[in-house]
């Protein structure tokens, strides 16, 4: 097993003269070369286990880090840590791919020096952000009149009073 430290702040592997065998990578890249949106601030750190045999490569990715949102419920600015992982076989033979999901699969030339992982990365941490952001799972949100945070202190908001012309159906409510 071959552990490597890449320099650079890419996600490339290296393939031309790859022995056979596992190995493993570790990059840490700034979000903006991976081409992240500015509220990613902290570096993207990736973990790679590569496992190769003569014409395939297998790829284990593990990716960790964090990003500035804003709570969809109560608007405040949060850190969310994201963790995503994914896999990716590599191949020279076009029949070797045929066996493999049409997008856990990719095609090598034979001439290729690099796997090129960066767009990978990138959108895996795009679909690791949550489509519901809050702050913390107990939310309170806002009140719907005055705009204050309920997380932070009650407002002084009388309770909603019923529109009259639906006073008849509260009671199948209360039922």
């Amino acid at each position: 097993m071959t552990k490597e430290k890449p320099t650079g702040s890419e996600v490339k592997i290296r393939v031309s003269g790859l022995s056979n065998g596992l190995h493993e990578y570790h990059f840490s890249a700034e979000p903006s070369v991976i081409g992240l949106e500015p509220n990613f601030r902290s570096p993207v750190e990736i973990d790679v286990r590569l496992d190769k045999i003569t014409r395939q490569m297998f790829l284990r990715t593990v990716i960790h880090t964090s990003g500035q949102f804003q709570c969809d419920r109560c608007l405040d600015e949060f850190n969310q840590r994201l963790s995503t992982e994914y896999s990716m076989f590599y191949t020279y033979d076009e029949i070797d791919a045929t066996k493999y999901p049409e997008d856990e699969v990719t095609i090598l030339q034979p001439d290729q020096v690099f796997i090129d992982a960066t767009e990978d990365v990138r959108q895996m941490v795009m679909l690791a952000v949550p489509l519901k952001l809050l702050c913390r799972e107990a939310c309170k949100g806002l009140c719907p009149h005055c705009g204050a945070n309920w997380n932070s202190a009650a407002c002084k908001c009388e309770e909603e009073t019923i529109d009259p012309r639906w006073e008849s159906l509260q009671g199948l409510i209360d039922n």
